[in-house]
């Protein structure tokens, strides 16, 4: 069972290059490595002209092909990066990186967040994971699986995963959940919202995302992945 989960990290994609800052500043054609199907698809809505290149490897890998030139920019998790640049490998990070907005590119589910497991026997491991656990953390990486969790289910309508995102944030309101469902060339979006209390447990965490996921496949319909590319 999970038995905690970290306080998140920050959950946005970054952009890596040494010539632009923004997806709107990439140049016309432009190469940019990702093998993530989300990124993919989410970059491909904004910029149907840039050349996507699925890189794959660790991230020290990926730098390394951008460096070659192998691509002219990378899109990682700025989490992963933020990692890195406090191990011994900080030295392998010579190129600027961007943050790239939530309503550019909505990061991944769980994204930024360590999940502790244990046996769901041992009860003095569980208590000392009970001890570090972050709710904010909880809340909104229970509601992005459920999520996530309806949506795997379009399987038989697209093999694989098809490429979506959810990110549940909060502010003085609550809880604010968004998430996201393409096809894999970018063509078609569709999106939901949804909010929940500040105080709402777990198991109504659940059900917002079960919700959500629900709300995008009824939104997408039965023929959403005709044609896609």
């Amino acid at each position: 069972v999970i038995g905690s989960y970290s306080e998140r990290e920050d959950p946005l994609d970054v952009l890596v290059s040494d010539e632009c800052s923004t997806l709107a500043g990439l140049p016309k054609n432009a190469r940019v490595g990702s093998a993530s199907i989300r990124r993919q698809a989410q970059l491909l809505s904004h910029r149907p002209d840039v050349k996507v290149v699925s890189i794959r490897g660790n991230v020290i890998a990926r730098l390394a092909a951008l460096e070659r030139g192998d691509v002219d920019a990378l899109i990682l998790a700025a989490a992963g990066l933020e990692r890195l640049s406090r191990s011994e490998s900080s030295d392998s990070i010579s190129l600027p990186y961007h943050r790239i907005d939530a309503d550019d590119v909505l990061p991944g589910v769980g994204q930024g967040i360590i999940a502790a497991v244990c046996r769901k026997d041992d009860h003095k491991t569980l208590s000392l994971l009970n001890f570090v656990d972050n709710r904010t953390s909880r809340i909104t990486a229970v509601a992005e699986r459920a999520f996530l969790d309806v949506v795997d289910t379009m399987e038989h309508e697209w093999p694989g995963r098809p490429p979506c995102a959810a990110y549940m944030s909060r502010d003085d309101k609550g809880f604010y959940f968004r998430g996201v469902l393409l096809t894999p060339d970018g063509t078609k979006k569709v999106e939901t919202s949804l909010r929940i209390p500040m105080k709402c447990s777990t198991s109504e965490a659940f059900g917002l995302g079960t919700k959500a996921g629900h709300e995008l496949r009824e939104k997408a319909g039965t023929s959403f992945f005709v044609g896609a590319g």
